[in-house]
């Protein structure tokens, strides 16, 4: 791996327009401040690692590095954003870590991968103390998107309190964790390159969606302005039209843009609450629609989709059910394959509220996606769906 330098005075100033977007989405996604923070504090620091083993020379590297001041120009220098204390990133980041392990199932040292001096008993510059406290919530976790979303949501609110404590803006808290990625690696090129890019690799379809927005504005300025949050979840969770997945797929992303978006318009309908201000739901409505795609226009595909080992539940090919008992079904693929567990909110009725048991709307949102995927999915391969008042 070769990691790119570059000097931060040289970046192009940021976009108002971006940064205006990329505050909407934390606007709609209602996480708390010291969750924002920290999300800004991880997208300053991640973005340099995306340059890594281009070639400098490349138009593709000269728009990454447009990338990297979008949202705010950071100078790069740690000491220049006041009273923060780089060992509390520090310590946060090196458990995340340890995080990511107990939840994968990986046993071997993360200081392997680390810098240690030759002094006293080999000190680890990018090491920290365990804090048991954090990584107890993860004891009994394994490998999910639910555990995932839990440990980003965790870290980025814990990072995000010190960045609180300090009064820190949302260009600081993002110049800032640009600025403590720039300290690290001229302490440990390989450590912090490793700990910030592992992090990356376990985020949330919501936090990948989040994330990868500031390349999407330079290399697909069209897509970025003309899909909701929801859409980009949707991509990065089952692939876009360059995915291998699409031939599986393009008719639950054709059937998307049909049911979410108004008539030749990069507007949503309406009707779709998750995306106004309120805490009323949008689970059975998302159902509801997604299940209809049976009987549309937008099956494509279907004999394909039946032997493509993409349909989670293959019980349910060529079958005739009831409604109620296919929305069951679609229940049990969604705790199976994810580990959510949403019979409460839906079933017992909870669901008229979205705030009964998400951390944030973003997660909510990312959940929407999730019915609406696997309810598409599986109503296309079904042979009958028999309608009983559900």
């Amino acid at each position: 791996m070769k990691v790119q330098f570059f000097d931060p005075k040289n970046l192009p100033e940021p976009s108002i327009a971006f940064r205006n977007a990329f505050d909407s989405y934390l606007k709609i996604c209602e996480f708390k401040e010291e969750e924002k923070l920290g999300i800004l504090f991880y997208l300053g620091a991640f973005l340099p690692g995306k340059m890594n083993d281009m070639d400098p020379n490349s138009p593709k590297f000269m728009q990454y590095l447009q990338a990297q001041s979008l949202y705010s120009k950071s100078t790069g220098v740690f000491s220049d954003y006041g009273d923060l204390n780089e060992g509390v990133f520090k310590g946060w980041i090196y458990n995340a870590n340890l995080a990511i392990s107990k939840i994968i199932g990986d046993e071997s040292p993360i200081d392997e991968n680390l810098r240690a001096l030759p002094i006293g008993n080999n000190v680890v510059i990018s090491k920290s103390y365990p804090n048991n406290e954090f990584l107890d919530l993860f004891n009994n976790d394994s490998c999910s998107l639910n555990a995932i979303q839990n440990l980003n949501d965790e870290l980025f609110t814990k990072t995000g309190l010190h960045l609180q404590e300090n009064n820190c803006s949302y260009t600081h808290a993002y110049e800032a964790g640009f600025a403590y990625r720039m300290l690290m690696m001229q302490m440990d090129i390989k450590g912090t390159d490793y700990l910030l890019s592992r992090i990356n690799s376990y985020l949330s379809s919501l936090f990948q969606a989040l994330f990868f927005t500031p390349l999407l504005f330079v290399l697909n300025p069209k897509a970025f302005k003309s899909n909701h949050l929801f859409s980009l979840i949707l991509n990065h969770l089952y692939g876009g039209n360059e995915s291998p997945q699409y031939p599986i797929v393009q008719s639950v992303h054709r059937y998307h843009q049909f049911i979410f978006y108004r008539e030749n318009s990069i507007k949503l309908k309406n009707q779709w609450l998750f995306n106004k201000d309120t805490n009323e739901g949008s689970a059975m409505m998302v159902f509801i629609n997604a299940l209809n795609i049976h009987k549309s226009n937008f099956k494509e595909n279907v004999n394909f989709i039946k032997y493509s080992g993409e349909v989670y539940d293959s019980s349910l090919i060529d079958t005739k059910i009831r409604t109620s008992d296919f929305l069951m079904a679609i229940l049990d693929v969604i705790r199976s394959k994810y580990s959510i567990d949403v019979n409460k909110e839906i079933v017992e009725a909870d669901g008229a509220q979205w705030n009964t048991i998400w951390n944030n709307k973003g997660e909510y949102i990312q959940f929407l996606v999730i019915l609406f995927y696997e309810t598409c999915l599986h109503a296309l391969v079904v042979k009958k769906i028999i309608e009983d008042g559900y």
